[in-house]
């Protein structure tokens, strides 16, 4: 009890907090009246919980309406309400169409079969008005499902299915073809609430939305790699201006930009239709003839002359007349009534979005919670197939892994944060590559080397290299082009401020430092990189944005301003920065755009101007999910093997899913991005 209690309370609070939305339905003190066009022929056993569309888009006069009947398996029906046929070979809880993202006839029907707890995949034969079976391997639920939908991805070009079950999880999963038909990946489970149940995506923002049937509706980011914090829409009484009860919702998309939320409230008998981008109550049509709504199902498609914009149907479980049926009430008429926009019926262009997906993954850090961090690339000077990646792990140290992505040494020396690498440095008489990371156990820089023989790394410090600084965050190492000398930045988790230390041989072998140089950023910094032949240092200022600042000891603090958080192109957090460079100053600056979960690329040469953005999607066909939350990252240009021939990007995993493990890094080819954006 003292659960149901404090989540009464933290909704009154939350109510508490937001403005007055109620505004008065289509302007007016109450619901206006909207007619059903036509109701379908009553289900004889069983009772209808939901629908979905299919949609010809040659033939629109030859559309299906498909409702899940229970024991009575999937109705189909004709737009006038005629029943059309049925499929008798399932105990149908749900069904959802996943409309062929070629623009296709052959679009995939998902049902829920409450008989096996399962979802199960067919396409639909219109001439035999039967469902056939592609999916080999149904997809296993163990449990009740309460609500099912859909959603194409602009990012991946991918097809997913979310299941709602009565235990309050919705089940993510991703459709994908395989040699047989279909098969789908669960790649996530988000806590939704007991009593979630109907839901719905909007193509417009992104979002799945979830009706809880006592609460209200609450939105979800749709993507696989968003975060799963959900927002309250609409709140029943007293926090909200629902009644008793919402059961089914649906998403009608006017254009790229504009669409409205249509709820059943049920306790008012009404559908309530908000605007998705305020959650404000737009207005609420009454229709005479439905009595108990269940699922709804919304369409802006055109299905003939009688649904010129669209169609609503909704399950109504009154049996009075014999059994549960469809109401169908055209758009048209509640977008007259509430003085609402309506779609051309031409469908909305998907746009593309660039997206690149992950040729490897790293095994997961030992630590849980926010572990790994940033990265850093090893180069083998003989043998690209033995290169490293190097990655920190905050409550740990570091890690080495191989192109495979195997961890090959771990080194638990302290808190490391960020890592950063140079060759050449000249140590006890031998060439070695330097490689140092900022410890936060011991507020100090830790400094490694690597010798290509033995490909791991040694502890090569003077000693404990103190930084002065209470919490030692971001790092990146700086080779002159102009005096040949090597040096290290560092700086403190609070304020952003930037120390510089000179690295040389203490004479013994050893790596020391000296202090020259102090600057301030202005708030919190970490992401840092150094262009040692343009003599260039560029910072992420996490809530601001990208600098340009002198890497040379005596650079002052002027800098330039990249980009920003405001009035620019990038999210707050801004994060990783890492080069990938070419001959002649040419090459790319690559930005980990945190708050938006992709990846920006500027020009490395002259004023770093603006090239392109593009996420790292899920590649199902290796079983690896995508990158989201990054911190850090690192990029190479050099050949890596067939793999990587045009170099490697190496990001960190802040939500690693598919399955849910710990944090890890994902390894994309150089060669993908620069397809994606063609560079």
């Amino acid at each position: 009890m003292r659960i149901i209690h404090l989540s009464a309370l933290l909704l009154l609070l939350a109510a508490c907090g937001q403005p007055d939305r109620r505004p008065e339905p289509g302007g007016s003190s109450g619901p206006v009246t909207v007619p059903a066009t036509a109701a379908t022929e009553p289900v004889e056993f069983g009772a209808l919980v939901n629908a979905a569309f299919w949609v010809d888009p040659g033939r629109p006069e030859a559309a299906l309406i498909l409702g899940a009947a229970g024991i009575s398996g999937i109705e189909m029906y004709r737009p006038d309400g005629t029943r059309a046929g049925g499929f008798e070979g399932v105990d149908g809880g749900f069904v959802t169409v996943v409309p062929d993202p070629k623009g296709g006839q052959t679009p995939l029907v998902m049902v829920y079969d409450r008989r096996d707890s399962a979802l199960k995949g067919y396409r639909l034969d219109r001439d035999a008005l039967s469902l056939v079976p592609v999916m080999p391997e149904p997809l296993p639920l163990d449990d009740e499902l309460t609500g099912l939908c859909h959603y194409h991805s602009p990012l991946s070009d991918s097809d997913y299915v979310y299941a709602v079950t009565d235990g309050g999880v919705i089940l993510h999963f991703e459709l994908f073809t395989t040699g047989t038909g279909v098969g789908g990946q669960l790649l996530r489970t988000i806590p939704s609430g007991k009593g979630s149940g109907f839901c719905d995506v909007d193509p417009v923002d992104g979002m799945l939305y979830v009706a809880e049937e006592t609460v209200g509706i609450w939105r979800f980011g749709a993507e696989p790699e968003s975060d799963t914090t959900r927002e309250p829409v609409a709140l029943v009484a007293p926090w909200g201006t629902l009644t008793e009860e919402v059961k089914g919702i649906g998403i009608y998309t006017v254009d790229t930009e504009t669409s409205y939320l249509v709820a059943a409230d049920v306790g008012a008998s009404r559908l309530a239709v908000f605007d998705p981008a305020t959650s404000q109550l737009i207005g609420a049509a009454e229709v005479p003839t439905l009595v108990e709504a269940e699922g709804v199902a919304v369409t802006a498609a055109t299905l003939g002359g009688a649904y010129p914009s669209g169609l609503i149907a909704v399950a109504d479980e009154d049996e009075s007349a014999g059994g549960t049926d469809l109401k169908l009430i055209g758009w048209r008429a509640v977008a007259s009534a509430l003085g609402l926009g309506a779609a051309s019926g031409e469908g909305i262009p998907a746009e593309a979005v660039p997206a690149v997906r992950p040729v490897l993954e790293t095994e997961v850090a030992a630590s849980y919670g926010d572990a790994a961090d940033d990265p850093a690339i090893w180069v083998h000077p003989d043998d690209p197939a033995k290169s490293l990646v190097i990655g920190t792990d905050k409550q740990l140290g570091l890690y080495v892994f191989d192109l495979e992505g195997r961890t090959v040494q771990t080194l638990p020396d302290g808190r490391m944060n960020n890592v950063d690498l140079r060759d050449g440095f000249p140590l006890g008489g031998r060439s070695v590559t330097l490689v140092a990371a900022s410890n936060r156990s011991t507020d100090s820089i830790a400094i490694y080397s690597i010798e290509p023989g033995a490909a791991r790394l040694v502890e090569a410090a003077a000693g404990t290299l103190p930084t002065g600084f209470t919490d030692p965050y971001g790092l990146c190492l700086y080779r002159s082009a102009a005096s040949g000398e090597f040096y290290v930045f560092v700086n403190e988790g609070g304020d952003g401020t930037f120390r510089q230390w000179r690295l040389f041989d203490n004479g013994e072998g050893r790596v020391s430092a000296s202090l020259l140089r102090e600057f301030a950023v202005g708030s919190q910094a970490e992401g840092c990189v150094a262009d040692d032949e343009l003599g260039h240092l560029y910072v992420n200022e996490e809530d601001s944005g990208l600098w340009k600042y002198s890497a040379e000891p005596d650079g002052g603090n002027a800098r330039t301003r990249i980009d920003s958080t405001e009035g620019g192109r990038l999210e707050a957090d801004v994060e990783g920065v890492s080069l990938w460079t070419a001959d002649d100053g040419a090459g790319y600056l690559v930005v980990s755009n945190q708050g938006a979960d992709n990846y920006f690329v500027y020009e490395r040469a002259g004023d770093n101007a603006y090239v392109g953005h593009f996420h790292v999607v899920a590649n199902a066909a290796e079983g690896i999910d995508g990158a989201s939350e990054t911190d850090g990252l690192a990029v190479t240009s050099a050949f890596l093997g067939d793999r990587f021939p045009d170099g490697l990007l190496v990001v960190q995993d802040g939500r690693n899913i598919a399955p849910e493990e710990r944090q890890n890094f994902k390894y994309v080819s150089w060669t993908d991005v620069a397809d994606a954006l063609g560079l």
